[in-house]
């Protein structure tokens, strides 16, 4: 109904309170939302891959027939990873008021997606990432996951970096 005629239904339904509604009804019955779920998942709306990303940049209904806001729901371009793009990067960049160059942000995307191969990001790791790049023209030093065997066999791992700084 939504696609065909926005105006009414946002007009006749308070499609805001869609998800508030699903979470009371799932909590009545003891079930969980899927996270996946239609229009009200925590990622309904979240967006990454490279041309995804920037295609959703450039214009949200490239991939979005519904828009987020009208059902109380956000958009996010999710950038700590490794399908990561450029230009995903970049809006990053001008979010924080930062002046990188185009090549400064291309180096610094390959390094935020060489960090994720190698441990979850965050969005600290990533601005973290992008401040180093601003002040010092330099990207920190990547730290490594290795794992660590024990004299039973178990291993776990840890941040290591190899010079012995956790």
């Amino acid at each position: 109904m939504y696609t065909v005629n926005k105006d009414y239904v946002l007009g006749k339904y308070k499609v805001k309170m869609l998800r508030d509604i699903e979470n009371y009804v799932a909590g009545l019955v003891d079930v969980q939302v899927p996270f996946s779920n239609y229009i009200t998942g925590y990622t309904a709306f979240v967006h990454k891959a490279g041309i995804h990303a920037k295609a959703m940049l450039n214009n949200p209904s490239t991939y979005e027939i519904l828009n987020p806001e009208d059902f109380g729901m956000t958009r996010y371009i999710a950038i700590a990873h490794r399908l990561t793009g450029w230009n995903a990067i970049k809006s990053r960049c001008e979010q924080l008021n930062l002046t990188l160059s185009d090549d400064e942000v291309k180096e610094a995307t390959n390094y935020i997606k060489k960090l994720a191969d190698i441990k979850k990001q965050t969005l600290d790791d990533v601005d973290n990432v992008l401040y180093s790049m601003q002040n010092s023209k330099k990207l920190p030093p990547m730290q490594q996951e290795v794992t660590v065997v024990n004299g039973n066999g178990n291993g776990h791992s840890n941040g290591h970096n190899g010079n012995g700084v956790h």
